[in-house]
């Protein structure tokens, strides 16, 4: 095909309020964490937890007003607990909401297929071609009422809704909309959906034929999951069928995602050499290796960055960089250069732990200070048209003509 083009179904929910199905806030470098160990007794003893508790019996007796849940005033404490060592990448997340992190880091989860927005009025519903909910009779701008026996409220988050609506593959789920005819008339409609299994696809790619350069491929990565090095290979095979010789990785917006992930990536680009170097508290170092040989071949690469481009992306575009494999062009990525554990708690909760720091193949540390691109770019400037010119003049370089700049 000439075209690739994979949409992305992973929101910034914090920020715009959307989501298919499910989306994440934010990404930082992950570890699968080792089985936790049995926690050692609380530091000075019994005294500590007496006073919580009394602070419990106190505001159960004295309060006026509506008062939280036991598990709210929990999650809070614990909240507060981890808040006081002072790192934003150290952070405890509730059930539902690593429910919805799980699966979008996995690329694919138990759904409806269908984008689910915060309107003015309500949720609406926003269903994809060819997907259980489209095949259902959803209709786009459908207003959500209820899932199930549950009613849709306006003090939902999305995160809610969204835990609502998914479920396991094959099962199904009763959903009621209102729906508004052109004319303004409404009419409720009570709607059966299976779920299905809903890939969310992290890559997209395409020949640059259109714009005059029919050997150039790019692929752009939006965030790093367990599919994604798969998704990788797959663009690289089917760019190469359709001739290209010369690629564009485009981490723009990337925040992140699986370590793993960056490291099968980043070997998919370089023939072997240091991917990174990990720094432990206690000290110690491992350093990360690439495999001899790569899925493209050496061909001319230009990796497009900017200041959303962080973690797990600054990984693969400081090696890419650092062994000279191809150029950076953009703005200077982010600066996230620390790793987490992700400790799977008993009430399918997790607790992102910082345990180590990354250094590029060169030991150039990553966090505050970001990657700066060999071709800078101003910020809303569109980096494409440079990244095609690093490119093509690699290619001319590769030929024996003039040194690449």
């Amino acid at each position: 095909m000439s075209m690739r083009h994979l949409p992305i179904y992973l929101v910034l929910l914090s920020m715009i309020g959307l989501a298919f199905g499910a989306g994440y806030i934010s990404y930082p470098l992950l570890h699968a964490a080792p089985e936790a160990a049995v926690a050692p007794a609380v530091p000075g003893g019994e005294a500590e937890m007496d006073v919580y508790w009394e602070i419990w019996r106190l505001l159960d007796r004295d309060f006026y007003g509506d008062k939280p849940t036991a598990a709210q005033r929990n999650y809070a404490a614990i909240r507060g607990m981890v808040e006081s060592f002072n790192d934003p990448y150290t952070y405890f997340v509730e059930p539902q909401p690593r429910e919805l992190e799980r699966d979008s880091l996995a690329g694919k989860f138990g759904g409806i297929g269908a984008t689910i927005e915060a309107g003015a009025n309500g949720y609406l519903l926003h269903p994809q071609a060819e997907q259980p909910a489209a095949r259902a009779g959803v209709q786009d701008g459908d207003l959500l009422l209820m899932v199930d026996d549950r009613e849709i409220t306006a003090q939902m988050t999305v995160d809610e809704v969204v835990a609502l609506v998914r479920g396991p593959v094959g099962s199904p789920v009763t959903l009621v909309v209102r729906r508004q005819d052109e004319n303004g008339a409404t009419q409720q409609l009570t709607l059966q959906v299976r779920r299905a299994e809903i890939y969310t696809p992290s890559v997209e790619w395409r020949m640059l034929a259109d714009a005059g350069h029919e050997s150039v491929g790019y692929i752009r990565l939006a965030l790093f999951t367990e599919r994604s090095p798969e998704e990788m290979r797959q663009a690289i095979t089917e760019l190469a069928g359709q001739g290209a010789s010369r690629y564009i990785l485009d981490l723009r917006g990337n925040p992140g995602g699986l370590v793993n992930s960056a490291v099968q990536i980043a070997d998919l680009w370089l023939d072997g050499g240091v991917i990174y170097i990990e720094q432990r508290a206690d000290g110690s170092e491992q350093t990360q290796q690439a495999t001899a040989g790569t899925a493209a071949g050496d061909v001319p690469l230009a990796v497009i960055v900017d200041a959303g481009s962080a973690s797990a992306s600054e990984i693969v575009a400081g090696a890419i960089q650092d062994h000279g494999r191809g150029k950076l062009v953009g703005e200077k990525t982010f600066g996230k250069g620390s790793v987490q554990l992700i400790h799977e708690l008993s009430d399918q909760s997790s607790l992102h732990v910082t345990n180590a720091q990354w250094l590029t193949p060169n030991r150039h540390p990553i966090t505050a200070y970001g990657l700066q691109p060999d071709v800078p770019v101003e910020p809303g400037a569109d980096p494409l048209p440079q990244a095609i010119a690093v490119v093509e003049a690699a290619a001319v370089a590769q030929a024996g003509g003039e040194p690449l700049p």
